[in-house]
This record gives structure tokens, sequence and C-alpha cells, in this order.
């Protein structure tokens, strides 16, 4: 009796993330020094303009490249710094990076099957975009809301998928796949280190309050409107550690969230990759070539399991 092996036919998922997701770019580059080739690619976010330029034939190289070339720290200043009704941001910078890769493209031009995740806002649900144009598609899986504008495509508002799915694990189910192969960015390092500065800021706040307190008993009782006013501007300032600031806000909250919707996504991937880009902020794009080496790393790390799996 013969025993036919299996075919592999390998999907790929990649997360949101924002500037941390470019750790998959390093993760594409591993699984090509292995000889793995996804047979499809599903994207959330950044994961959807990594998987998006992937699928259309732009090699790791070329990524790699222009991320080390791009002065992304003018990007982020002068990104359509302009309050739209939906965002912040319109948009209009970012949808020029990918007209420079994607132009007219549409998803049937794609070398590998692709698609991406958006939100709808109206009926609140997950939409899978696998049709039209890639751009439009991208440009309404990366609306961050609040921050970029929103898209209207196909008769929907959409912002970003990663409030719904930011690990597109179910969304590539889709495609002829039976291997399902996730890169999805952890936060570990961002734990330790928050956590330590966050209990350094907390230490030196109590031993600003017993001072704060010494002193206000040491006023005048004949003042005592001037003492309370002190107070509350003590307690404003006190109770807020040095080395929070709304960066570490934005970043901290969106990991949250990132954490605890990724649970259950990554339940259905065979095979897990996570680079550690906790220590790196959502947009630290300045410093994509060392969150690119993350991605190397933690996918050199799983080469054996992959290799036994495949």
């Amino acid at each position: 009796m013969r025993f036919f092996k299996r075919e592999r036919k390998v999907g790929l998922a990649l997360s949101g993330g924002a500037a941390r997701a470019l750790s998959h770019v390093g993760v594409l580059e591993v699984l090509e020094e292995i000889g793995i080739k996804p047979r499809a690619i599903s994207g959330t976010s950044m994961g959807a303009i990594i998987g998006a330029f992937y699928s259309m034939g732009i090699t790791t190289d070329e990524m790699k490249s222009y991320i080390k070339s791009m002065n992304w720290r003018s990007f982020l200043l002068f990104s359509d710094l302009a309050l739209s009704k939906t965002g912040i941001i319109n948009g209009g910078k970012i949808e020029e990076v990918l007209k420079k890769f994607l132009g007219s493209k549409t998803f049937s031009d794609c070398k590998i099957p692709f698609c991406c995740v958006a939100t709808d806002l109206v009926k609140k649900e997950k939409v899978i975009l696998s049709e039209g144009k890639l751009i439009d598609a991208v440009r309404a899986s990366i609306s961050i809301p609040g921050f970029i504008s929103v898209v209207y495509l196909n008769d929907k508002i959409l912002v970003d998928g990663g409030i719904i799915e930011p690990l597109p694990v179910e969304s590539l189910k889709s495609f002829d796949i039976n291997l399902t192969i996730a890169s999805s960015i952890s936060f570990k390092r961002e734990e330790e280190k928050y956590a330590k500065l966050l209990g350094e800021g907390l230490s030196k706040m109590d031993s600003g309050k017993k001072e704060s307190d010494h002193y206000q008993k040491s006023v005048n009782d004949g003042k005592k409107k001037k003492i309370f006013n002190i107070k509350r501007a003590g307690i404003m300032q006190k109770r807020i550690p040095e080395s929070l600031s709304v960066k570490r806000v934005i970043d901290t909250s969106f990991s949250i969230v990132q954490q605890e919707l990724v649970k259950y996504c990554i339940k259905g991937a065979d095979i897990v990759i996570e680079p550690e880009v906790g220590d790196f902020g959502f947009f630290d794009l300045m410093h994509g070539s060392e969150i690119i080496q993350r991605g190397v790393e933690a996918a050199r790390e799983k080469i054996p399991e992959i290799r036994k799996k495949l």
C-alpha cells in the first residue's frame, strides 16, 4: 500500500501594527531563504501594505531599500496634517507612496493571491477586500480611526481592519491553502520596558506627594483658597509619571487592543512567528531597518518548526 505525502499549500497572514509591522519584511526574507513561497497572503493595516507589495512581485530587497532611503521623520511631520472630518491625516502622502508601488494595479494582477481586511463602520463588521484596485483596498485597511481619514469604497465607510481582525488568519482561509503561517508582532519588550519606567515614575510620585503635603501643612491658615489651588495643581502634576508621554499613551493603548484581539485570531494558525518589537513605537518608521532585523531573528528561530511541519 502506497502513502502519498500531502502537498503543503502555505498561506501567510501578516498582522497590523504600524511601524512595528515592518518586521514582516524580515520574516518574508527568511521564508524565501528556506524556499517557502506562499500560495496566498492576507494582511491587515501595515500587513496589508507589505502583503500587497510582495504579492505584486516587489522584492524584500526593494522594500528594505525604500524603507532605508525614506526620510520618515519629514514624512511624518508633514504628512497632510490637515484636520479632516474623519481624521487628522487626510492620507494624500500615504497614497503617493502606495501609488509609487501599486499604481492602478488590481487584485487580479497579483502574482500571489492576496486579500486585505478593513472594517465597515456602518455595519460594524469585518470586510475582506479581494477585488478591484489594490491601492483603494490597502488604503482602507490602514485607516487608523481618528488618525487617517476613512475610505468610501463599494458603498461602505471603511477603516482599519485591525479593529476586528489585527491578524487575518481567518480571512486567509478563503484561499486554497492547508498550512497557515502567521507573522504577528510581539509586545514582550514593551511590557518589560514600560513596567520598569512606570514603576520608577510612581516611586518618584509617592516621594513628591510627601514633600507636597509637608509644604501645604506649613502654609498660613488664612490662605485656604491658595492652599487648595496649590494642592490641586500638585495632584495634577504629581500623579503623572515623567516617563509618560502622548506617544507612549497611544503606543501602549494600541498594544493593549491588539494583544487582546490577537489572542482569538492566532488560534487558527499552524505556525506563529512573533517578532519582538514592543520597544519600538507604532510610528517609529525611522527605525525601519532595526525592526526588519527583529523579523529576521524571529523567523530564524522558527525554521526547525517550519521544516518539521512542511
